[in-house]
Protein backbone atom coordinates (compact mmCIF):
# COMPACT_ATOMS: atom_id res chain seq x y z
CA UNK A 1 0.00 0.00 0.00
CA UNK A 2 1.18 3.51 -0.76
CA UNK A 3 2.37 5.25 2.38
CA UNK A 4 2.01 8.58 0.60
CA UNK A 5 -1.71 7.96 0.15
CA UNK A 6 -2.06 6.95 3.77
CA UNK A 7 -0.26 10.09 4.85
CA UNK A 8 -2.58 12.19 2.68
CA UNK A 9 -5.64 10.60 4.29
CA UNK A 10 -4.16 11.08 7.76
CA UNK A 11 -3.41 14.73 6.98
CA UNK A 12 -7.09 15.12 6.09
CA UNK A 13 -8.03 13.80 9.53
CA UNK A 14 -5.53 16.10 11.23
CA UNK A 15 -6.82 19.10 9.30
CA UNK A 16 -10.42 18.55 10.35
CA UNK A 17 -9.39 17.70 13.91
CA UNK A 18 -7.46 20.97 14.20
CA UNK A 19 -10.42 22.84 12.70
CA UNK A 20 -12.81 21.28 15.20
CA UNK A 21 -10.47 22.07 18.09
CA UNK A 22 -10.22 25.71 17.02
CA UNK A 23 -13.99 26.07 16.65
CA UNK A 24 -14.60 24.44 20.04
CA UNK A 25 -11.98 26.62 21.74
CA UNK A 26 -13.65 29.73 20.32
CA UNK A 27 -17.06 28.55 21.48
CA UNK A 28 -15.82 27.74 25.00
CA UNK A 29 -13.97 31.07 25.23
CA UNK A 30 -17.00 33.14 24.32
CA UNK A 31 -19.24 31.12 26.61
CA UNK A 32 -16.89 31.88 29.50
CA UNK A 33 -16.77 35.57 28.53
CA UNK A 34 -20.58 35.70 28.51
CA UNK A 35 -20.67 34.13 31.98
CA UNK A 36 -18.27 36.69 33.45
CA UNK A 37 -19.92 39.63 31.70
CA UNK A 38 -23.30 38.59 33.08
CA UNK A 39 -21.90 38.35 36.60
CA UNK A 40 -19.99 41.63 36.30
CA UNK A 41 -22.95 43.45 34.78
CA UNK A 42 -25.31 42.38 37.55
CA UNK A 43 -22.82 43.26 40.29
CA UNK A 44 -21.86 46.64 38.83
CA UNK A 45 -25.48 47.66 38.20
CA UNK A 46 -26.42 46.81 41.79
CA UNK A 47 -23.38 48.64 43.13
CA UNK A 48 -24.33 51.72 41.09
CA UNK A 49 -27.88 51.68 42.45
CA UNK A 50 -26.67 51.66 46.05
CA UNK A 51 -23.61 53.89 45.75
CA UNK A 52 -23.70 57.36 47.34
CA UNK A 53 -20.76 58.75 45.37
CA UNK A 54 -21.90 60.26 42.04
CA UNK A 55 -18.65 59.46 40.22
CA UNK A 56 -18.58 55.84 41.38
CA UNK A 57 -22.30 55.47 40.69
CA UNK A 58 -21.92 56.78 37.14
CA UNK A 59 -18.84 54.71 36.35
CA UNK A 60 -20.31 51.49 37.76
CA UNK A 61 -23.64 52.11 36.04
CA UNK A 62 -22.04 52.64 32.64
CA UNK A 63 -19.74 49.65 33.02
CA UNK A 64 -22.57 47.40 34.19
CA UNK A 65 -24.89 48.46 31.40
CA UNK A 66 -22.13 47.98 28.81
CA UNK A 67 -21.32 44.50 30.11
CA UNK A 68 -24.95 43.39 29.96
CA UNK A 69 -25.44 44.99 26.53
CA UNK A 70 -22.55 43.00 25.05
CA UNK A 71 -23.93 39.62 26.21
CA UNK A 72 -26.73 39.23 23.61
CA UNK A 73 -24.36 40.39 20.87
CA UNK A 74 -21.77 37.73 21.75
CA UNK A 75 -24.47 35.10 22.14
CA UNK A 76 -25.99 35.87 18.75
CA UNK A 77 -22.78 36.00 16.72
CA UNK A 78 -20.44 33.59 18.51
CA UNK A 79 -22.66 31.11 20.36
CA UNK A 80 -25.35 30.53 17.75
CA UNK A 81 -26.69 27.09 16.87
CA UNK A 82 -24.92 27.36 13.52
CA UNK A 83 -21.53 27.86 15.22
CA UNK A 84 -22.14 24.79 17.36
CA UNK A 85 -23.18 22.71 14.34
CA UNK A 86 -20.03 23.76 12.47
CA UNK A 87 -17.86 22.51 15.31
CA UNK A 88 -19.83 19.26 15.57
CA UNK A 89 -19.60 18.64 11.85
CA UNK A 90 -15.85 19.27 11.73
CA UNK A 91 -15.34 16.87 14.64
CA UNK A 92 -17.53 14.21 13.02
CA UNK A 93 -15.57 14.46 9.75
CA UNK A 94 -12.28 14.16 11.60
CA UNK A 95 -13.36 11.15 13.65
CA UNK A 96 -15.00 9.47 10.66
CA UNK A 97 -11.79 9.65 8.61
CA UNK A 98 -9.72 8.51 11.57
CA UNK A 99 -11.93 5.48 12.12
CA UNK A 100 -11.67 4.41 8.47
CA UNK A 101 -7.89 4.72 8.56
CA UNK A 102 -7.65 2.49 11.63
CA UNK A 103 -10.00 -0.05 10.07
CA UNK A 104 -7.71 -0.14 7.07
CA UNK A 105 -4.47 -0.32 9.07
CA UNK A 106 -5.89 -3.19 11.10
CA UNK A 107 -6.90 -5.09 7.95
CA UNK A 108 -10.60 -5.27 8.83
CA UNK A 109 -13.39 -5.55 6.25
CA UNK A 110 -13.74 -3.94 3.72
CA UNK A 111 -10.00 -3.27 3.81
CA UNK A 112 -8.86 -6.90 3.82
CA UNK A 113 -8.49 -7.25 0.05
CA UNK A 114 -6.33 -5.94 -2.79
CA UNK A 115 -8.50 -2.85 -3.29
CA UNK A 116 -8.09 -1.64 0.29
CA UNK A 117 -6.27 1.56 -0.59
CA UNK A 118 -8.72 2.55 -3.33
CA UNK A 119 -11.62 1.86 -0.96
CA UNK A 120 -10.04 3.99 1.75
CA UNK A 121 -9.37 6.87 -0.63
CA UNK A 122 -12.96 6.86 -1.84
CA UNK A 123 -14.36 6.65 1.68
CA UNK A 124 -12.20 9.53 2.92
CA UNK A 125 -13.33 11.69 0.01
CA UNK A 126 -16.97 10.94 0.76
CA UNK A 127 -16.53 11.92 4.41
CA UNK A 128 -14.47 14.99 3.49
CA UNK A 129 -17.16 16.23 1.10
CA UNK A 130 -19.54 16.62 4.02
CA UNK A 131 -17.48 19.64 5.02
CA UNK A 132 -17.66 21.61 1.78
CA UNK A 133 -19.44 24.52 3.45
CA UNK A 134 -16.74 24.60 6.15
CA UNK A 135 -13.78 24.98 3.82
CA UNK A 136 -13.22 28.60 4.88
CA UNK A 137 -12.88 27.41 8.48
CA UNK A 138 -10.41 24.75 7.47
CA UNK A 139 -8.43 27.27 5.42
CA UNK A 140 -7.94 29.37 8.57
CA UNK A 141 -6.51 26.43 10.51
CA UNK A 142 -2.84 25.59 10.96
CA UNK A 143 -2.57 21.83 10.41
CA UNK A 144 -0.02 19.78 12.40
CA UNK A 145 2.35 17.49 10.51
CA UNK A 146 2.04 14.08 12.12
CA UNK A 147 2.92 10.66 10.73
CA UNK A 148 0.09 8.27 9.88
CA UNK A 149 -0.23 5.14 12.02
CA UNK A 150 1.67 2.10 10.70
CA UNK A 151 0.07 -1.26 9.81
CA UNK A 152 -1.38 -2.80 12.96
CA UNK A 153 -1.47 -6.39 14.15
CA UNK A 154 -3.93 -7.34 16.92
CA UNK A 155 -1.55 -6.47 19.76
CA UNK A 156 -0.59 -3.07 18.34
CA UNK A 157 -4.18 -2.20 17.38
CA UNK A 158 -5.38 -2.93 20.90
CA UNK A 159 -2.46 -1.07 22.50
CA UNK A 160 -2.13 1.91 20.16
CA UNK A 161 -5.75 2.49 19.25
CA UNK A 162 -8.16 1.01 21.77
CA UNK A 163 -6.25 1.14 25.05
CA UNK A 164 -4.82 4.53 24.18
CA UNK A 165 -8.36 5.83 23.68
CA UNK A 166 -9.34 4.37 27.05
CA UNK A 167 -6.31 5.45 29.09
CA UNK A 168 -5.39 8.74 27.42
CA UNK A 169 -8.81 10.06 26.46
CA UNK A 170 -11.98 8.47 27.82
CA UNK A 171 -10.96 7.83 31.43
CA UNK A 172 -9.22 11.23 31.92
CA UNK A 173 -12.08 13.07 30.19
CA UNK A 174 -14.69 11.28 32.28
CA UNK A 175 -12.90 12.32 35.46
CA UNK A 176 -12.32 15.88 34.21
CA UNK A 177 -15.99 16.45 33.42
CA UNK A 178 -17.19 14.72 36.60
CA UNK A 179 -14.93 16.95 38.72
CA UNK A 180 -15.98 20.06 36.81
CA UNK A 181 -19.66 19.17 37.21
CA UNK A 182 -19.19 18.81 40.96
CA UNK A 183 -17.35 22.14 41.17
CA UNK A 184 -20.17 23.99 39.42
CA UNK A 185 -22.76 22.21 41.56
CA UNK A 186 -20.95 23.25 44.74
CA UNK A 187 -20.73 26.84 43.48
CA UNK A 188 -24.50 26.85 42.87
CA UNK A 189 -25.17 25.54 46.38
CA UNK A 190 -22.86 28.10 48.00
CA UNK A 191 -24.45 30.97 46.08
CA UNK A 192 -27.98 29.79 46.85
CA UNK A 193 -27.15 29.47 50.55
CA UNK A 194 -25.46 32.88 50.58
CA UNK A 195 -28.47 34.49 48.92
CA UNK A 196 -30.79 32.90 51.49
CA UNK A 197 -28.66 34.09 54.44
CA UNK A 198 -28.28 37.56 52.98
CA UNK A 199 -32.02 37.81 52.37
CA UNK A 200 -32.77 36.72 55.94
CA UNK A 201 -30.34 39.27 57.38
CA UNK A 202 -31.75 42.09 55.24
CA UNK A 203 -35.32 41.16 56.25
CA UNK A 204 -34.52 40.84 59.95
CA UNK A 205 -32.82 44.21 60.28
CA UNK A 206 -35.53 45.92 58.25
CA UNK A 207 -34.98 49.67 57.98
CA UNK A 208 -31.49 49.68 59.45
CA UNK A 209 -28.38 50.30 57.41
CA UNK A 210 -28.29 46.62 56.45
CA UNK A 211 -31.36 46.98 54.25
CA UNK A 212 -28.93 47.83 51.43
CA UNK A 213 -28.06 44.12 51.39
CA UNK A 214 -31.43 43.32 49.83
CA UNK A 215 -30.51 44.06 46.20
CA UNK A 216 -27.44 41.83 46.49
CA UNK A 217 -29.71 38.84 47.05
CA UNK A 218 -30.87 39.26 43.47
CA UNK A 219 -27.25 39.55 42.33
CA UNK A 220 -26.30 36.27 44.00
CA UNK A 221 -29.40 34.62 42.53
CA UNK A 222 -28.46 35.90 39.05
CA UNK A 223 -24.89 34.64 39.42
CA UNK A 224 -26.13 31.25 40.57
CA UNK A 225 -28.52 31.04 37.63
CA UNK A 226 -25.75 32.03 35.20
CA UNK A 227 -23.43 29.35 36.56
CA UNK A 228 -26.20 26.74 36.38
CA UNK A 229 -26.94 27.73 32.76
CA UNK A 230 -23.24 27.56 31.87
CA UNK A 231 -22.91 24.08 33.39
CA UNK A 232 -26.10 22.90 31.66
CA UNK A 233 -24.93 24.18 28.27
CA UNK A 234 -21.55 22.49 28.74
CA UNK A 235 -23.24 19.13 29.50
CA UNK A 236 -20.62 18.10 32.09
CA UNK A 237 -22.72 15.29 33.59
CA UNK A 238 -23.72 13.87 30.22
CA UNK A 239 -20.17 13.92 28.87
CA UNK A 240 -18.69 12.35 32.02
CA UNK A 241 -21.24 9.53 31.89
CA UNK A 242 -20.78 8.97 28.16
CA UNK A 243 -16.98 8.92 28.26
CA UNK A 244 -16.98 6.51 31.19
CA UNK A 245 -19.50 4.19 29.53
CA UNK A 246 -17.50 4.11 26.28
CA UNK A 247 -14.28 3.26 28.15
CA UNK A 248 -16.04 0.39 29.88
CA UNK A 249 -17.53 -0.85 26.60
CA UNK A 250 -14.11 -0.87 24.92
CA UNK A 251 -12.60 -2.73 27.87
CA UNK A 252 -15.33 -5.36 27.57
CA UNK A 253 -14.62 -5.76 23.84
CA UNK A 254 -10.89 -6.25 24.53
CA UNK A 255 -11.61 -8.81 27.24
CA UNK A 256 -14.01 -10.74 24.99
CA UNK A 257 -11.51 -10.79 22.13
CA UNK A 258 -8.55 -11.85 24.24
CA UNK A 259 -10.54 -14.63 25.91
CA UNK A 260 -11.95 -15.92 22.62
CA UNK A 261 -8.68 -17.42 21.42
CA UNK A 262 -9.34 -16.10 17.89
CA UNK A 263 -6.59 -14.77 15.65
CA UNK A 264 -6.30 -12.28 12.80
CA UNK A 265 -7.08 -12.08 9.97
CA UNK A 266 -10.63 -13.37 9.79
CA UNK A 267 -14.26 -12.44 10.23
CA UNK A 268 -13.92 -12.49 14.02
CA UNK A 269 -11.05 -10.01 13.87
CA UNK A 270 -12.99 -7.74 11.52
CA UNK A 271 -15.97 -7.96 13.86
CA UNK A 272 -13.82 -6.98 16.84
CA UNK A 273 -12.25 -3.99 15.05
CA UNK A 274 -15.61 -2.81 13.76
CA UNK A 275 -17.05 -3.19 17.25
CA UNK A 276 -14.33 -0.97 18.71
CA UNK A 277 -14.64 1.66 15.99
CA UNK A 278 -18.43 1.66 16.25
CA UNK A 279 -18.21 2.15 20.03
CA UNK A 280 -15.93 5.14 19.50
CA UNK A 281 -18.16 6.51 16.72
CA UNK A 282 -21.32 5.97 18.78
CA UNK A 283 -19.83 7.96 21.66
CA UNK A 284 -18.80 10.69 19.26
CA UNK A 285 -22.22 10.87 17.61
CA UNK A 286 -24.11 10.54 20.86
CA UNK A 287 -22.74 13.44 22.86
CA UNK A 288 -22.47 15.67 19.81
CA UNK A 289 -26.14 15.05 19.01
CA UNK A 290 -27.00 15.86 22.62
CA UNK A 291 -25.11 19.13 22.45
CA UNK A 292 -26.65 19.94 19.07
CA UNK A 293 -30.17 19.50 20.49
CA UNK A 294 -29.52 22.27 22.96
CA UNK A 295 -27.23 24.50 20.93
Amino acid sequence: MSETTFQTCWHEHDAWSATANRLKASRDRYRTVVLFLTIAGAALSTFAAGSTGPAARTAAGIAGAAALAVVPFLTRYFLSAEKTRNWLRARSISEGIKSEIYLCRAGAEPYDGPKALATLTQKVREIRDWGKTLEIERARTIVPDRPAPPPLDPASYIANRVRQQIDKYYRPKARQFAVRSEQFRQAEIILAASAAVLGAVATYFGDSGLKMLGPWVAVLTTIGGSIAAHAAASRFDFQATTFYATARQLEDLIQDWESSGKTAPGKEWSGFVHGCEEAISAENRGWMAKLDENA
